[in-house]
């Protein structure tokens, strides 16, 4: 409106300014019947500009006049509620198409037409999803019962300062066991526990991961292998013999699981029980318990004789199954079986070429003193 009046002026100057520079102020005929009114340009752009500001006085003083009565203010509530619901409306449509600034914004405009604690809470929701944790938090002390959501603001202040999860464990700890199904809460109290690396609470939490799908398929893996392994080797650590009767005293479904056989595997490996990790390897993979692809991909192959026969006999039964092939030559890099290394990986990268097989094929050309193809291979594992 400021604006407005600045332009008001202006033209009004003009008028002014213009005529008088050149002499001529031109002239205003207006006649109704035998009545004729002439004034000067100037003069009637002035009396026009007053004119305006009167009637807008006075309409201004008519609505609050209006406003202020029972009528007047019903009719203007019901207007500014119209407003409000099509506001939260927008920012509905807005929320579920995923544009969430759009749909801050809308709510914000209902807010201030209407405060109505539904608003507050959807609000609250898009900030929290626009990860601006601070408003999200504000938001919520305008709803109308702002005591039943301590959850959510412990997630968003959580989610603002995720460094204070750590002093404020106990809390969290107490929000799961009041909440044991709200997933968003165990995805941020699995983090604690890998953050402080509290293993055998996340690995008490994995059943639940699972259940409520908080984590994608390949997250709970990895997830399992790293807590179950680091579970594994805190016991190994404090006896040898502990670590293989810990493994007896799982359950079977539990010594059957891929994610937790891996992790015992590099606990093995690890403390370099190569006999066991032999058989652990080899009877998984017989039982369908793990696969040879797990295996490489995690490192996990040892030089043992359990676990070489059964590779040996399915590669009488698959001459050209390339993962075979890979396997059988990593081992043999293992015991240093040069020459049988390079035939099986070299065989290899002509079945399942990938970046893992170059640079195993690398190794044993350079072991093997042949320093050009081994910098052949290493270029190849980099392309």
């Amino acid at each position: 409106m400021r604006y407005a009046w600045i332009i008001i002026l202006l033209l009004v100057a003009g008028l002014f300014i213009g005529p008088l520079w050149d002499g001529n102020t031109g002239y205003v005929l207006i006649a109704v019947g035998n009545y004729t009114i002439q004034t000067s340009l100037v003069a009637a752009v002035i009396l026009l500009t007053l004119t305006l500001i009167v009637l807008r006085v006075l309409w201004r003083f008519i609505m609050r006049l209006i406003q202020g009565t029972a009528w007047g203010m019903k009719w203007f509530g019901q207007r500014r509620t119209s407003k409000a619901q099509a506001a939260f409306a927008e920012g509905a449509t807005a929320l579920v198409n995923g544009d969430s600034v759009h749909a801050s914004r809308a709510f914000n405009r209902s807010w201030q037409l209407r405060h109505d604690g539904t608003v507050a809470l959807f609000a609250g929701y898009a900030a929290a999803q626009n990860q601006d944790y601070a408003q999200a938090r504000d938001w919520l002390t305008h709803t109308p019962n702002p005591e039943q959501l301590q959850l959510a603001e412990v997630l968003f202040s959580f989610q603002q300062n995720p460094e204070h999860t750590a002093q404020r464990f106990a809390e969290l700890k107490q929000l799961r066991q009041a909440h044991p199904q709200h997933p968003q809460l165990l995805r941020l109290t699995l983090a604690v526990y890998e953050q402080q690396h509290r293993w055998d609470d996340l690995i008490a939490s994995l059943e639940d991961a699972k259940r409520l799908e908080v984590l994608t398929a390949t997250e709970l893996e990895q997830l399992t292998t790293r807590a179950y392994r680091e579970h594994f080797l805190s016991i190994g650590r404090s006896n040898a013999s502990a670590l293989e009767e810990h493994w007896r005293s799982l359950a079977r479904e539990k010594r059957r699981h891929a994610p937790i056989r891996a992790a015992y595997l590099s606990a093995l490996k690890t403390f370099q029980q190569l006999d066991a990790a032999d058989k652990v390897a080899a009877r998984g993979l017989k039982r369908g318990d793990i696969t040879l692809a797990q295996l490489l991909d995690q490192q996990l192959l040892v030089p043992g004789v359990e676990l070489r026969e059964y590779l040996q006999t399915q590669l009488k039964k698959h001459p050209e199954d390339g993962l075979l092939l890979q396997a059988m030559g990593q081992m043999a890099m293992q015991a240093k079986e040069w020459a049988l290394a390079e035939r099986a990986l070299r065989r290899a990268s002509e079945l399942v070429p990938s970046q893992r097989v170059w640079l195993d094929l690398a190794h044993v050309y350079a072991a093997e003193g042949n320093s050009q193809a081994a910098l052949n291979a290493y270029e190849k594992a980099m392309r």
